[in-house]
């Protein structure tokens, strides 16, 4: 699943999964993009611990293949981070306790809780991930009491290389599960899509490399990674999708070709406690593309048509542009975020299971949907993200609003307290005992506390 994304405001492709949903851009991108693959799809052979791959330039007038190592700074923790991480971020595991009340407090800069994005626990063993300001890379933290931290340092024969943007981290039969890409000195994501995996959380050995086909996917946009409970799935997104699938992080089945409809275009891709949710557009013959989904039981076996999204909340399928972009996903439920026509630019859809979808004329976060007392529109403040326990909805301004969901369809509103953040802190990161705000250069953390 994905890891701290968030949609918020009219509904719009920005983010760290930055998708290109404009069929006109899309085609610029397939076309243009011609990055060397350092190995082909398939080769599941282990890869030398001690060894960093090189990157070819994307540009036809760069230099030849140069490591990657050479533009990036390092992903060993920085000074201003080797503190432990604050013992805020201590709470139970999602779902575990009902959430009542927020305290928030605004973060001083530099404060290592205000980059982290990521904390997954197994057994007694925690890991969390944390960007590096300056740079695209990522910062690796392990604890064995979720309240102590210590930095996880890369370019050693036992944990990562450096320079890499670690773009998941998940847990799959007792063991921990990072998935990694290099990035060039324009933070574009590039080939090799490497597997990591520890079972301690402080020793990572890199599993197998995975390339993504360059042709199918845009190089600003990371791959897709859906985790479920017994199966990890890797996808490129955009058009001609392909995927990799793992049950033990380490060995990895190639899909075939067109195992994604080859009209549909992946925007994004989530896993369930009961199965794989794929949700992006339908691009079929001359027609208007549609905001489509598809489901699979497997992460391996896809339908070979997608379920259209009604365009409003009467069910209409009137065959007018709209896209599926963002989707959060909650216990029992999950919320999809789009885009429309200029009529209809912010497209909201609800699902308890990720093949029956009803569109969301009302978007159901109290607060969410309210301008000077009426009921009118997605507020520029909303952002609304999921842990595949746990949906969780802001909206900020002078009557800022929290509330939690696990469907998506019932949501309690959360009593907040404490230095509450300002309405331009719009970027959400869910960890397990609270939330992350940011407005991009100030961060606040409100801890959650039971009711």
């Amino acid at each position: 699943m994905t890891d701290g994304s968030s949609f918020y405001g009219t509904p719009t492709v920005s983010g760290r999964r930055d998708v290109r949903v404009a069929v006109t851009v899309i085609l610029v991108v397939v076309v243009g993009i011609a990055l060397a693959v350092a190995k082909p799809w398939g080769d599941t052979g282990r890869v030398a611990a001690s060894t960093e791959p090189g990157v070819a330039a994307a540009s036809s007038t760069a230099a030849p293949t140069t490591a990657i190592a050479s533009k990036v700074p390092t992903a060993a923790v920085p000074t201003h981070l080797a503190p432990p991480l604050s013992g805020d971020i201590t709470a139970p595991s999602p779902g575990s306790a009902a959430w009542g009340a927020l305290v928030w407090r605004r973060l001083a800069p530099g404060d290592p809780l205000g980059a982290v994005r990521r904390e997954v626990t197994v057994g007694g063993e925690s890991v969390a991930l944390a960007d590096i300001a300056g740079s695209a890379s990522t910062a690796v933290w392990s604890s064995t009491d979720a309240t102590h931290w210590q930095p996880v340092e890369s370019g050693t024969s036992t944990t990562f290389w450096p320079n890499l943007n670690i773009i998941s981290l998940s847990t799959l039969r007792g063991r921990f599960v990072a998935v990694s890409e290099m990035n060039d000195y324009l933070t574009r994501y590039l080939p090799p899509v490497v597997a990591w995996t520890s079972s301690d959380g402080r020793s990572w050995a890199p599993a197998s490399t995975i390339p993504v086909d360059p042709v199918s996917r845009p190089v600003d946009a990371a791959a897709l990674v859906a985790a479920g409970p017994n199966r990890l799935v890797i996808a490129t997104s955009g058009v001609a999708a392909r995927f990799a699938t793992s049950s033990d992080g380490s060995h990895w089945v190639l899909s075939p070709r067109n195992a994604f409809p080859a009209d549909f275009l992946l925007d994004d891709l989530e896993a369930t406690s009961t199965g794989y949710v794929a949700i992006g557009g339908w691009m079929k013959g001359t027609a208007p593309t549609r905001a489509a989904a598809l489901w699979s039981a497997d992460g391996r076996h896809w339908p070979n048509t997608p379920t259209l999204l009604p365009s409003f909340a009467s069910g209409s399928d009137t065959p007018v542009f709209s896209s599926a972009v963002t989707l959060a996903v909650g216990d029992h439920g999950m919320v999809a975020s789009g885009i429309g026509s200029s009529s209809d630019p912010g497209l909201w859809w609800e699902s308890p299971d990720g093949r029956d979808w009803q569109a969301l004329q009302t978007f159901g976060p109290p607060g969410g949907m309210t301008c000077g007392g009426a009921k009118c529109g997605v507020q520029p403040s909303l952002a609304v993200i999921g842990d595949g326990h746990r949906l969780f909805a802001w909206s900020g301004g002078a009557e800022a609003t929290a509330s939690v969901s696990s469907d998506g369809k019932r949501w309690t509103v959360l009593h907040l307290t404490g230095d509450v953040p300002e309405a331009q802190a719009t970027e959400a990161t869910l960890l397990p005992g609270g939330v992350l705000l940011t407005d991009g250069a100030t961060s606040w953390f409100g801890r959650a506390e039971g009711r």
